[in-house]
C-alpha cells in the first residue's frame, strides 16, 4: 500500500524546524538519540523505504507525537480506483507511461511499462544505492541553488589533529547562510588508491550542491572531472597541483620565516629534513630554506639536506646522521619540515646527549598540538587550518551562487594562499641567546 510520508512539512509547520541539524540536536536533547546528519536529511526529503522502530519511537518522544502524524498510509481501495480510472483511457495511459530499460546480468535486455510516479521511485531507490550514474545538478537559476541545501565537506580522517579546526572554519562560514554541512570521512587507503567510486557514493542521493575536499590524494583525479563537468568543487591541499579552485598555506614564505629566525640567531649551518619529493609541500619548504639562506649570502650544502618521510622515526634517522657529522661540519641548527620529524630530532639529539638548543636548535613545521607540551617546547611555524576552512568554504559558495547565477563554464583553476606564522619557543634558542647577552652586558664583580 502507498505511503505519504510528510515527515519535513509537518515539521516546519508545528515545530519550525526546517533543518536536519535542528532535529538531530532535538533527538540528542529529548530522546537521547544519536542521528547522523545524513541519515535525518533522507527522512526529511525522501519517502523511507524501512524504518527502524527505534527511530519511530525517538521521533514521536522528542516531539510529543504520533506516526500517524506525519506518515498515512492509503488504502488499497484507492490504488484500486485509480488504476481502474486508467485502464478506462488507455491512450491517455499510455501516453504517461515511462519505459525504463534495464540490462538484465545476462545481456538481455526487457523494456517494462510503467507508470511514472512507480518509475520515479524506482530510479531514487537505484540513485540511492549507487547503481546509476549520478548526473551533476543543473544550475540555471538562483532557484534552482535555493532548493539544494546541503554541501559536502570531504576529510581523510576524524582522528587526524587538523580536522576540528578545518571544519571548525568551515562551519562557521555557513552558520549565516541556509546550508546544512555534511561531513564525509574517508580513510587514507581509500583516498591513496583514488577509487572514484568513494566519490561518486557520495553523491548518488544529490543532495549537495558543491563539494569542499580537504587534503584529497590520489582522489584529486576524480575530484578534477566533477569540476570539468559543471560541479562546484573546492579543494584544500598542499600535496599535489591542483586543475581546480584551490587552497592552501603559504609554505614556501612560512619556510623562509624558521630558516631567517635560525641566521638572525648566529646560525649558519643549517640543516633541513625535507618531506617526500612527490609532494608539493616538500618541494615549497625546500625553496624556502634555499631562498632564506642565498638572501644571506650562505651557499646552501647539499650534505646538511636529507630526505625524510614526515614521521618521527624519519626525523630521528636523519637527525642522527646529521649529529654523527664531523664537528666542523656538524650543523648548529635543523629545520623539520614537519613539527612530526622535528619531534624525532629532539630524541636523537637527547640520545646522543646533545642538549636543545644550547648544543643544536631545532625548528619544526605545522604547529601540531604536541608541540608546545614538548621538553623544551618547539619553535615551529603554525598552518592557518581554521582559516583554510573558513576561505575554501567562503571559495566554494562564490562558485555555487555563481552557477545559480547562469555562469555554466567551469572557473579557471586558481591557488589561494594563506600566511603562516612563526611561533617562537624554546628549541630555536632565541630565549637561550638573550640570557646570554644579558650575562655578558652585566658588569664584572
Amino acid at each position: 500500500m502507498p505511503v505519504k510520508w510528510t515527515l519535513k512539512k509537518w515539521l516546519a509547520v508545528e515545530h519550525n524546524i526546517y533543518r536536519p541539524s535542528q532535529l538531530q540536536v532535538v533527538l540528542a536533547q529529548k530522546a537521547g538519540v544519536q542521528l547522523s546528519l545524513q541519515a535525518i536529511s533522507s527522512l526529511l526529503n525522501s519517502t523511507p523505504s524501512a524504518i527502524r522502530l527505534q527511530t519511530i519511537q525517538a521521533l514521536c518522544n522528542a516531539l510529543h507525537c504520533s506516526l500517524s502524524d506525519f506518515c498515512e498510509v492509503v488504502p488499497d481501495d484507492a490504488t484500486e480506483e485509480r488504476a481502474r480510472r486508467v485502464a478506462e483511457e488507455p491512450v491517455q495511459y499510455r501516453e504517461q507511461t515511462a519505459t525504463l530499460s534495464p540490462t538484465v546480468s545476462h545481456g538481455i535486455e526487457q523494456k517494462l511499462e510503467i507508470e511514472p510516479e512507480v518509475r520515479e521511485i524506482i530510479m531514487r531507490i537505484l540513485r540511492e544505492q549507487g547503481l546509476i550514474p549520478r548526473e551533476p545538478p543543473a544550475f540555471t537559476s538562483s532557484a534552482s541553488v535555493a532548493e539544494r541545501k546541503m554541501i559536502g565537506m570531504l576529510i581523510p580522517s576524524w582522528l587526524w589533529s587538523v580536522t576540528p579546526d578545518l571544519t571548525r572554519g568551515a562551519v562557521e562560514c555557513l552558520a549565516q547562510t541556509n546550508y546544512d554541512l555534511v561531513l564525509y570521512s574517508l580513510d587514507w587507503g581509500e583516498l591513496e588508491s583514488g577509487r572514484r567510486e568513494v566519490i561518486d557514493n557520495l553523491l548518488t542521493t544529490q543532495l549537495t550542491v558543491g563539494l569542499l575536499a580537504a587534503f584529497p590524494g590520489q582522489a584529486s583525479h576524480h575530484l578534477t572531472h566533477l569540476h570539468n563537468d559543471g560541479f562546484p568543487v573546492v579543494i584544500i591541499d598542499d600535496q599535489n597541483e591542483q586543475a581546480t579552485l584551490w587552497v592552501g598555506a603559504d609554505n614556501t614564505a612560512g619556510a623562509y620565516m624558521a630558516v631567517r629566525h635560525l641566521i638572525q640567531l648566529g646560525h649558519r649551518r643549517i640543516a633541513h629534513i625535507k618531506g617526500p619529493s612527490a609532494y608539493l609541500v616538500s618541494r615549497e619548504r625546500y625553496l624556502g630554506y634555499c631562498q632564506a639562506l642565498l638572501e644571506a649570502g650562505i651557499a646552501p650544502d647539499l650534505s646538511l639536506v636529507l630526505d625524510g618521510d614526515f614521521s618521527p622515526q624519519g626525523g630521528k634517522t636523519c637527525a642522527h646522521t646529521l649529529l654523527e657529522l664531523p664537528a666542523e661540519k656538524r650543523p648548529t641548527a635543523i629545520f623539520a619540515s614537519s613539527d612530526q620529524m622535528a619531534y624525532g630530532v629532539l630524541s636523537a639529539a637527547e640520545a646522543q646527549g646533545l642538549r636543545v638548543p644550547q648544543d643544536i636548535a631545532v625548528v619544526g613545521f605545522d604547529d601540531d598540538p604536541p608541540s608546545i607540551h614538548m621538553r623544551p617546547a618547539l619553535t615551529t611555524v603554525a598552518q592557518p587550518y581554521f582559516e583554510l576552512g573558513q576561505q575554501g568554504m567562503r571559495l566554494l559558495l562564490s562558485v555555487i551562487e555563481g552557477k545559480g547565477a547562469g555562469e555554466s563554464e567551469p572557473i579557471s583553476p586558481a591557488r589561494m594562499l594563506l600566511h603562516t606564522r612563526l611561533v617562537v619557543r624554546e628549541t630555536c634558542g632565541a630565549a637561550y641567546k638573550n640570557k646570554l647577552s644579558l650575562s655578558s652586558d652585566a658588569p664584572a664583580v
